[in-house]
């Protein structure tokens, strides 16, 4: 049997891990696999006044800004401010929230300051503070999404209030003049104290991306919503083999970690790449978790593959899966609605309702009758086993899967095997009860005509035996008639002539005596065999009786006996289950197995189209560089020939702060800063991938820079401001203005990003 689990830790004291609680500022050095989004997030975030990050939940967005970040920001001469709003009863109105924050986290710092938050608009206050001049402060709002879900249950903040919220927000974002100090501006333009014009504030928008629709609601007001953005996808395999690798250090090897990362694969005998793997950093921190205390308590020893052997996969998460169901109907329990006849809904709910009867996970729509179990799956959605979207529900992962799968089965089984029984029980009784009647039925029946016989045959017997006894009576009468007759009689013995008559008569008495005597015995005789058969009549009446009682006696036995052999029908019965059990684990491995490789067809098919499309753009890409070299290959025509003296010439200074060599083969666009080129210029504002080379071509005075003596630079560039473009990944971008005629230098471009 395996090892009986232990109880999940969620303290970080416990255990290297910290389960799913979020990671601060002070574990930085702990929070590991996510180089690369920090790496483009800061970046986004320096560029940008506001940038909006989303992902859904689960995906770590919290410990990112936490622990990935803010400490980068703080290198960089930034102070980033978290910001949580709150909407209880007793919270003090939006942005008296954020103003309440700035104070808070200033005077934590230390720092002197010459006006406070509270004084003015954030606007204001963001503008003329001195402070802000050195360093640059930067709102980062987390768990965003509450704006549009807790604001709405509160009476507390109404439209009004959070009209005035996105308001100031707005005025700050988009660097807008706000509305009760336009008046002043413009009649008192010279005598503003203000640094209106620059706009050194970074704001950032953290929130689940199924809230992503609500934030487009606002662009009207914030346009600069639509630019800078962010998606926080899960972790994939290598990202989550660095962090079990560099979290345990030198407690686990090459392939332990690799078994571990194959923990989140349904297949671990699948060759599914690392880098499609999605495994939720919110799982992967609870089994890692579960891992570390059973290591600790065992002594803290390197996990080996004993320990593993011990406790995989499915012991794992088997019992990450159980506390949490157990939470989750705890949570129902104490409605006895939501539980009346059902011990476990919230099982019932996912096994019903959040997998196929063939084992994939799907979305399911939320319905007036499903309010009862809302509370468990608020506690499932807090443990991160599932998440919501547009009042859809779904499984977090498909790791999660087959648990349900099994649990349902087995479920299922069991209720079978209840009706089964209770059928066969119900079946049972009805036959033995049967039997039973129709034995007590058949007995009574016997005994019933054999006493009705018996009493039948004594009556006659009694009415006989009357008559035998009233026939002795009359005999013995009539011999005593004739004794006494006989004694009557004076016998004279000199009457010759009597003599002979008396003796004739005497001899007649005595032949009618022995005559009557022996009817007498006859009589008594057949007396006698009446009593006789009478008491024979008693005797089988009792032997009916007896027999009565030992059928009785049968028919317990009967029912013994059967149910013994129901039992042994029981046993043979589970046995065939079990077979059926191994049967449809063996097709459902067999039906899993079809399901990846389609599922890997189907990946195949994703990647092949993904390089189909990356080879067109290559294409493209290769034809516009080759159109380039062809241009710069050919000299320029006549009318376009500066002068020896060519004194209109902006040249770049390009450099690498990781010192890598400056490649001669980059497309960078000048475009003059003018009304035509504004909405181009805007859109190309992004630092990480947006570059248009149509529209750039096309953009009114465009000029594509030249490599010439180991430099890039545009010719015949008259004075002006101009927006300037280098097109590659991560390409960055320059405002700059040439204030007269000669050759001028730009400032520095850092492209060592475009050199990965």
């Amino acid at each position: 049997m395996p090892t009986q689990v232990n109880e999940i830790v969620q303290n970080s004291g416990d255990t290297l891990f910290i389960g799913l609680q979020s990671y601060t500022e002070a574990q930085a050095d702990i929070f590991y696999g996510r180089d690369e989004e920090i790496d483009r997030l800061t970046n986004l975030i320096k560029a940008n006044t506001l940038t909006i990050v989303f992902g859904k939940s689960g995906t770590g967005k919290t410990s990112l800004l936490n622990a990935g970040v803010f400490p980068r920001l703080r290198k960089d001469y930034s102070l980033p401010f978290r910001i949580r709003l709150e909407f209880n009863d007793d919270s003090p109105d939006l942005v008296t929230q954020i103003q309440n924050i700035l104070q808070s986290e200033i005077n934590k710092y230390g720092f002197k300051t010459e006006t406070t938050p509270s004084s003015q608009t954030l606007w204001e206050y963001f503008h003329s503070e001195p402070l802000w001049k050195s360093i640059t402060p930067i709102l980062i709002f987390d768990q965003f999404e509450e704006i549009f879900t807790l604001a709405k249950k509160s009476t507390r903040f109404g439209n009004e209030q959070q009209a005035t919220f996105w308001q100031e927000l707005a005025d700050l974002v988009e660097n807008s003049i706000p509305e009760k100090l336009k008046e002043n501006f413009l009649n008192n333009k010279e005598n503003i104290n203000y640094s209106y014009k620059d706009q050194k504030i970074k704001i950032l928008f953290s929130f689940r991306e199924e809230f992503l629709p609500e934030f487009e609601s606002i662009t009207l007001k914030i346009p600069s919503i639509k630019y800078s953005r962010f998606r926080l996808m899960p972790m994939n395999g290598n990202q989550a083999y660095e962090v079990i690798t560099k979290t345990w250090k030198n407690n686990i090897n090459e392939t332990l970690a690799n078994k571990i990362v194959g923990f989140f694969s349904n297949d671990e005998h699948a060759n599914k790449s690392y880098d499609v793997m999605e495994i939720e950093p919110s799982l992967l921190s609870q089994v890692c978790s579960y891992i570390d205390k059973e290591r600790n308590n065992a002594g803290g020893n390197q996990i080996s593959a004993e320990f593993l052997d011990k406790y995989p996969k499915e012991i794992i998460l088997r019992s990450i899966y159980d506390e949490v169901l157990s939470e989750s109907n705890e949570a129902l329990n104490r409605d006895e609605n939501a539980t009346q006849g059902n011990a476990k809904p919230v099982n019932e709910f996912l096994e019903d309702k959040l997998i196929t009867d063939e084992g994939y996970r799907i979305k399911y729509a939320l319905h007036a009758q499903d309010e009862t179990i809302r509370p468990g799956i608020e506690v499932l959605k807090r443990k991160y086993l599932l998440r919501d979207e547009d009042n859809s529900v779904e499984l977090t992962h498909d790791v999660l899967v087959p648990l349900i799968k099994n649990d349902r089965e087995q479920r299922r089984k069991d209720i079978a095997m209840a009706t089964a029984r209770q059928r066969a029980r119900k079946r049972a009784f009805q036959i033995i009860t049967g039997a039973v009647v129709f034995s007590i039925i058949a007995a009574v029946v016997i005994w019933f005509l054999a006493t009705k016989k018996a009493r039948k045959d004594k009556e006659v017997a009694e009415k006989e035996t009357i008559q035998i006894k009233h026939s002795i009576d009359s005999g013995n009468v009539k011999l005593d008639s004739i004794k006494n007759q006989i004694s009557t009689y004076t016998v004279n013995k000199n009457d010759t002539n009597q003599v002979p008559a008396l003796l004739k008569r005497q001899l007649k008495l005595d032949s009618a005596i022995t005559t009557l005597h022996e009817v007498v015995q006859q009589l008594t005789a057949e007396l006698t065999t009446t009593k006789s058969s009478s008491d024979s009549l008693a005797s089988h009446s009792t032997q009916v009786k007896e027999t009565l009682e030992r059928l009785i006696q049968d028919s317990i036995a009967a029912e013994t006996k059967y149910t013994q052999l129901n039992n042994t029908y029981t046993t043979l019965q589970n046995a065939n289950t079990q077979l059926n059990a191994n049967y449809t684990t063996s097709q459902s491995a067999n039906t899993q197995l079809n399901s990846d490789l389609n599922n890997s067809k189907n990946e195949l098919t994703a990647l092949k189209n993904k390089y189909d499309k990356l080879n067109g753009d290559y294409e493209h890409l290769n034809a516009d560089f080759n159109d380039y070299k062809s241009k710069k290959a050919q000299p320029p025509p006549v009318a376009d020939v500066q002068s020896p003296a060519e004194d209109h010439n902006l040249r770049l200074s390009l450099y690498s702060s990781k010192n890598e060599e400056i490649p001669d083969n980059l497309i960078i666009y000048l475009i003059p800063d003018i009304a035509a080129n504004k909405k181009l210029i805007r859109d190309s504002r992004v630092y990480d991938n947006h570059y248009d080379f149509a529209g750039l071509k096309k953009a009114q005075g465009s000029k594509t820079a030249v490599f010439d003596d180991n430099a890039y630079s545009f010719t015949d560039v008259e004075p002006g401001d101009y927006f300037i473009k280098i097109c590659a990944f991560y390409g960055p971008y320059k405002t700059i203005t040439k204030k007269s005629a000669g050759n001028e230098t730009a400032p520095k471009i850092d492209i060592s990003e475009i050199l990965k």
